[in-house]
């Protein structure tokens, strides 16, 4: 699977993939333990600045060390896109199912204010579609809040439809739809 290799910093991967107002100099990598300081910051801003879209909680992770942060990244593909790799602007993991072994879990999606509405977050995820092509998956899922509905539009632009399935509530009491998107 791909799911291992070593970070991507391809010149081909400097363009958006897709769809959106890409930056210049936009770059797409994955996030090893050796990153685990970008991706330390950019995890807790996302637990603070949007408390409600995930299912972890600030408390659980803002007194963890480094070498958790680390061994996430380790265990857990992590992506992140930016201008500069040791500034991550938006960051997306993928979690395999044990249920549905060819399908993907796309989570802990986050991109920073001033990556917002710029292509970033656009671009890693259509970049997380090609990965599980390439891995032979047949089908992505994710869940969003039934009430954000930037990141509904966002998915649906790529393809992700409703599922149907009855909203679940995360950890924070957020109702959350779950989308998923054939291969």
């Amino acid at each position: 699977m791909h799911l291992g290799r070593p970070a991507r910093r391809d010149p081909a991967l400097r363009r958006a993939l897709g769809q959106g107002a890409a930056a210049p100099g936009m770059m797409i990598w994955r996030l090893t333990p050796a990153d685990s300081a970008a991706w330390r910051a950019i995890r807790l801003e996302a637990l603070a600045k949007a408390p409600d879209a995930f299912g972890s909680r600030l408390a659980d992770w803002q007194d963890r060390p480094l070498d958790s942060f680390a061994a996430r990244l380790a265990a857990t593909p992590t992506y992140a896109v930016g201008d500069d790799p040791q500034l991550p602007l938006a960051v997306a993991g993928l979690d395999p199912d044990p249920d549905h072994p060819r399908r993907l879990w796309i989570i802990s999606v986050y991109a920073r204010p001033a990556a917002r509405g710029r292509g970033y977050a656009e671009a890693l995820l259509r970049h997380l579609l090609e990965i599980a092509r390439a891995d032979g998956m047949t089908e992505l899922a994710l869940h969003v809040g039934t009430g954000n509905e930037p990141a509904q539009r966002l998915y649906h632009r790529l393809g992700f439809a409703f599922s149907g399935a009855p909203a679940q509530m995360n950890p924070n009491g957020v109702p959350e739809a779950e989308m998923l998107l054939a291969l």
